[in-house]
């Protein structure tokens, strides 16, 4: 199957269960694919067919921008360097969970909750503990009957009783020891591992025109915080106190209405504003329904609310 093909069918997957998908945007670089949100579940993915073609740079990007918008980053793919990779099983890309569109299929439109995770050594199971050890006591099941049945130590059962991972043959033991599932369910809306701080380096600019390192200068003195995105459909995420913008900072020209369509789908389903801010004047309030703000303009806003009254002004008002 070719990228395309599995972009089509993870989207195709994501609206019959329920979700709001924004338009593909198959320019590059780009560090996500798509984004989904169902109800308060907002979800940004990248599709490959070889996870291993995921680097740090962009998996540091996805993780950032997923912080921002307060979504969950999901990487969808078939195989890695060594073959393909299993269904019903969530792997790990530099600490974003990563599926199958099979198990992703089988998540979202079965309910069938995913157990397994694969690590290095092979696949595991997150314990219930408390469950392990109450189920164990009320059965009258020793401490070393038990490390016996599982044919493991005494050391290992207590490590397993305090919270310790275990190997799924090892998990399905425990259950026909105790006649009852003991594993926790990995949720694929929350990860635990994304830290929820981002850490913005004045020198992530460098690699930004002068006209758009320009703007975020100019954004920053009015009151914003702007954290710059190099893979990214919209060139940065502007952020006051109250509010969050998705900041598309380029040339007017032919690529910018293709950029204006997807920076619109995306603020309707991420349920944030968006702006365009470009270095010509036009005589155009707005691209494809996303506002237009041109730097002659900008270089007069003193604050962020007068930026966000042109935005809402601008999102109602036809060219």
């Amino acid at each position: 199957m070719k990228r395309l093909e599995l972009l089509g069918e993870v989207r195709d997957t994501l609206i019959k269960a329920g979700f709001y998908v924004s338009e593909l945007y198959l320019m590059r670089p780009i560090g996500f694919d798509l984004v989904a949100r169902r109800d308060n579940s907002l979800m940004i993915i990248k599709v490959l067919i070889n996870i291993d073609a995921m680097s740090e740079d962009v998996a540091s990007e996805l993780r950032k921008l997923s912080i921002l918008l307060k979504g969950c980053p999901l990487i969808i793919g078939q195989k890695s360097g060594t073959g393909d990779i299993q269904d019903d099983a969530v792997y790990d890309r530099f600490g974003i969970q990563t599926i199958t569109s099979e198990t992703l299929k089988t998540y979202l439109l079965e309910g069938i909750p995913l157990e397994v995770y694969a690590a290095p050594g092979g696949l595991y199971v997150n314990l219930d503990k408390d469950k392990i050890k109450n189920t164990r006591i009320e059965q009258n099941i020793s401490l070393g009957s038990f490390a016996r049945s599982l044919k493991v130590s005494r050391r290992t059962v207590q490590m397993y009783e305090d919270g310790m991972n275990a190997t799924i043959e090892v998990a399905i033991r425990i259950e026909d020891t105790l006649g009852t599932n003991i594993s926790l369910p990995i949720d694929l809306f929350r990860n635990k591992k994304l830290k929820k701080k981002v850490q913005f380096v004045s020198s992530e600019t460098d690699v930004f025109r002068r006209f758009q390192r320009e703007v975020f200068s100019i954004l920053e003195k009015v009151g914003y915080k702007v954290t710059p995105l190099e893979r990214c459909v919209f060139e940065a995420v502007s952020q006051d106190k109250k509010k969050v913008l998705l900041t598309c900072v380029d040339e007017y020209n032919k690529k910018l209405l293709k950029k204006a369509q997807v920076v619109s789908s995306i603020s309707r389903v991420t349920e944030k504003h968006a702006v365009l801010i470009t270095d010509k004047d036009v005589n155009k309030t707005s691209l494809e329904g996303t506002p237009l703000i041109v730097r002659r303009e900008l270089k007069k806003i003193r604050g962020p609310e007068e930026i966000l009254d042109l935005i809402l002004e601008r999102l109602y008002r036809k060219n």
